[in-house]
């Protein structure tokens, strides 16, 4: 079997500074919904030639969101 990817995020601590730069980490989130967005239409795509159409629905609507997300609406991240 495959050893499975690793993907890092350097986004923010945990820790909420008292300083916190609410513009830098909205990009971030921007960057991980784009992310999400297009490895889960990947995902849909191989459900979706395997036939698996629950699956395919539930990814579509994991996508929906994502790309939600990295629109222009606004966040509010929770770290």
């Amino acid at each position: 079997m495959a050893e499975p990817l690793s993907y890092h995020f350097d986004l923010v601590s945990t820790a909420e500074p008292e300083d916190s730069n609410l513009p830098a980490r909205a990009e971030s989130a921007r960057a991980v919904a784009e992310y999400l967005a297009d490895m889960i239409g990947q995902l849909e795509s191989m459900a979706r030639l395997s036939g698996f159409d629950l699956l395919v629905y539930l990814l579509s609507m994991a996508r929906v969101e994502a790309e939600a997300n990295a629109g222009d609406r606004c966040f509010s991240p929770k770290y």
